[in-house]
């Protein structure tokens, strides 16, 4: 089961780098600078984990793919967008074309996160995705007219965004869908910046709320992002 989730890994890397595939090469050149420095997130292995369902079909991989595909996507464009909110940049020093290309980088992974969640063809998780894409818009707004000091955390609706759009992929009933979301946004904090998650605390929180056929995929996670160090949610 390691060796399936290591490569639904390898094709989310592989999906989304012909997603921000453009024809505008500095562009897309600024947009896998984005994607590289965020390599080291473990939200696509959430994904996969929590969309695992206990009978696994193609049509079902490749629904988990799509998925991870779009909230990889959905990170890279809120970062992208969120570099000028870090900067608050003076309006008369501002170098427009910077704004232009971060701006529209931005965009077009929006529009590519939401191609990849539509090709789940599952109207409720396209329904989360939507919801959630709605909420950290909102909070992006809020932050940036009350003139919020430091940097915004998206983490924690992301991760919990992830693994309740997965368990609805898994067929997961109401009260597991609730357990799975609430299990992946404790890992905002697990997998949090410049901190190493510790085993004990992630498997009993994995025994209390993540499904046990999926327990495979979630050790697997922590073991690489312990090996990997730390991901940067800067």
């Amino acid at each position: 089961m390691t060796d399936d989730f290591l490569a639904e890994l390898a094709d989310v890397r592989a999906q989304v780098a012909a997603a921000i595939e453009t024809e505008h090469t500095s562009l897309g050149s600024f947009i896998r600078h984005e994607v590289d420095a965020r390599a080291g997130s473990p939200l696509a292995g959430v994904v996969l984990a929590a969309a695992l369902p206990s009978h696994d079909s193609a049509t079902q991989r490749t629904a988990r793919i799509q998925l991870a595909t779009a909230m990889v996507l959905l990170d890279v464009a809120l970062s992208l967008h969120k570099l000028l909110l870090l900067q608050n940049p003076d309006a008369d020093t501002l170098d427009k074309s910077v704004v232009g290309g971060t701006v529209l980088a931005g965009d077009y992974c929006f529009s590519q996160a939401a191609v990849a969640a539509a090709r789940t063809d599952n109207p409720q998780v396209v329904a989360i995705f939507s919801e959630l894409l709605k909420d950290l818009s909102e909070a992006h707004l809020r932050h940036l007219f009350n003139d919020e000091p430091g940097a915004l955390n998206e983490f924690p609706a992301l991760f919990q965004s992830s693994g309740l759009a997965g368990a609805v992929l898994a067929g997961q009933s109401e009260a597991g869908q609730q357990r799975s979301a609430e299990f992946a946004a404790s890992l905002a904090t697990f997998f949090g910046p410049k901190t190493r998650p510790e085993s004990d605390p992630f498997v009993q929180a994995m025994h209390n709320q993540a499904a046990a056929h999926q327990y495979p995929r979630w050790l697997a996670l922590l073991t690489r992002v312990q090996g990997d160090g730390a991901f940067n949610g800067d």
